[in-house]
């Protein structure tokens, strides 16, 4: 690749990077403002000093909180196998544009609910339920778009690529930590949550700026290679036909997630509970799981670049966070301490085991394959976010030993979660050396080819570029 190609290439990374920033953002905007919807509190007077209590409290409770989690996770699952689909034959650039717009318009609704026309009415949770569902489509297809795009650009560079995305979007995450609760409490719960759409706005540019670089990308590619790739439509024998160590990784990220994404929901309150920090305190410490994502996702990246080892390490980070919920649950650790643990874990997982798809998975398939591994993980995510709500409780807990008591139920069952991944990537590393997988090996040389619309793999080498003609994929000369 030339140095031409190289630029565009990064500028190309840059939009793809902020394309789901908005959502991001948007996703715990709830954890921010767990106090303000789940408590019941309206009028602080006389109210004893270990209450918790605000003036602006929508007392929807913990059960219905959960929901909200539960309803973007399923709505999530359920669009991205259609998406995923979809995208191997339509391509990123009217997703992306699609997607964001859909955010955005999932963000508005929300804060919508909070206004004085349905605050505290009949239609006011409705309404957050759907927001959420729409928000939850929109993640699903920005997620899609953003780790196809890497897929067809970055096959030489997925750990960096990727850990780029994650940083990224992590930034979404961390900013609202920051921001939101300091926001609801200065200027009130509704223009906390107006502040998300104009985040979404962000998104929606970053999509229109893709579009463009990716279009002029494609066409100075085309006018310096001579081979181009087309995708052939996908068949169910071509699922069928994705390995083991696929489904294995596929699992592995609906457990992982499925442990560390309930509790990141929760922790605010879960902090404000069990240490008595204040609201906006414990927000802050809760955000610590993705203030070190930051710099651990890309710092990963590159060194998995280098080094390989992503089904070791994605085994390591999972088995890590064992021990942190279990101080989480049943010690009195600082709770910064364990959410930058925790987070720290989670980065070097993800940024090891949503690379590995594209390496164990045929070219045209990428799209599909993470799809179906999303769809997992929204299913199993939703799930666990309902039995917390569940375990919680329709209403909180007066007394405050009853609640910790089911604080440390509701967490046991994210250990179990973070167990399950655990085993299943010894089972991975088991398999990978047995078949010699290439899970934990490193990229080799790179050679270019080009595809007829806006894809443009790379392909390891040139016995590489033939196996993956066999694995699906038809040459135009």
């Amino acid at each position: 690749m030339d140095q031409t190609d190289w630029r565009w290439r990064y500028l190309l990374l840059a939009c793809d990077c902020l394309i789901a920033f908005g959502c991001f953002y948007c996703v715990d905007i709830p954890s921010a403002l767990q106090t303000e919807l789940q408590s019941s509190h309206t009028n602080c007077t006389d109210v004893p000093k270990n209450e918790t209590c605000c003036e602006e409290c929508l007392g929807i409770g913990p059960d219905h909180y959960n929901q909200l989690y539960a309803v973007f996770s399923w709505t999530n699952a359920v669009i991205v196998l259609p998406i995923g689909v979809l995208l191997d034959r339509i391509g990123n650039r009217i997703t992306s544009i699609v997607s964001t717009l859909m955010a955005a318009f999932g963000a508005a609704l929300f804060a919508l609910s909070v206004t004085s026309w349905f605050r505290m009415t009949a239609a006011m949770f409705p309404m957050m339920i759907v927001s959420r569902g729409i928000l939850g489509a929109a993640n699903g297809g920005c997620q899609l778009v953003q780790d196809r795009v890497i897929a067809y650009w970055f096959p030489d560079k997925l750990g960096l690529a990727f850990g780029a995305i994650v940083s990224v979007i992590r930034c979404g995450n961390v900013l609202n930590f920051f921001i939101t609760s300091n926001i609801a409490k200065d200027h009130g719960v509704p223009f906390a949550l107006w502040t998300g759409v104009m985040m979404c706005g962000v998104g929606f540019l970053a999509a229109v700026g893709y579009c463009i670089l990716d279009t002029i990308g494609c066409r100075k590619m085309d006018k310096n290679h001579v081979f181009n790739v087309k995708s052939p439509p996908l068949k169910c024998s071509d699922i069928r036909k994705f390995p083991l160590s696929y489904w294995l990784v596929a699992v592995m990220i609906s457990t992982y997630y499925s442990c560390f994404i309930p509790y990141v929901a929760n922790g605010s309150k879960f902090i404000q509970d069990k240490y008595g920090y204040s609201r906006v305190k414990s927000s802050y410490i809760n955000g610590a799981v993705y203030d070190v994502s930051i710099v651990v996702c890309l710092s990963t990246g590159l060194f998995l670049d280098r080094f390989g080892g992503r089904a070791i390490s994605a085994t390591v980070g999972g088995a890590l966070c064992v021990p942190v919920i279990i101080s989480l649950s049943f010690f009195e650790l600082p709770p910064l301490l364990l959410t930058i643990c925790f987070g720290a874990f989670y980065s070097v997982t993800v940024v090891s085991l949503w690379p590995s798809i594209a390496k164990v998975v045929p070219l045209a398939t990428v799209g599909t394959a993470n799809g179906i591994a999303a769809f997992l993980q929204g299913l199993n995510v939703g799930l666990t976010n309902l039995g917390m709500g569940k375990i919680l409780g329709a209403v909180e807990e007066s007394d405050m030993n009853n609640r910790l008591t089911k604080w440390k139920i509701a967490l046991t069952v994210l250990l179990c979660q973070a167990s399950i991944c655990t085993i299943l990537g010894i089972w991975l590393n088991v398999s990978e050396k047995m078949k010699k997988g290439s899970l934990n090996g490193r990229y080799k040389k790179l050679v270019t080819i080009t595809t007829t619309n806006e894809k443009s793999p790379l392909i390891e080498s040139k016995e590489d570029f033939y196996e993956s003609i066999d694995s699906g994929y038809s040459i135009q000369t």
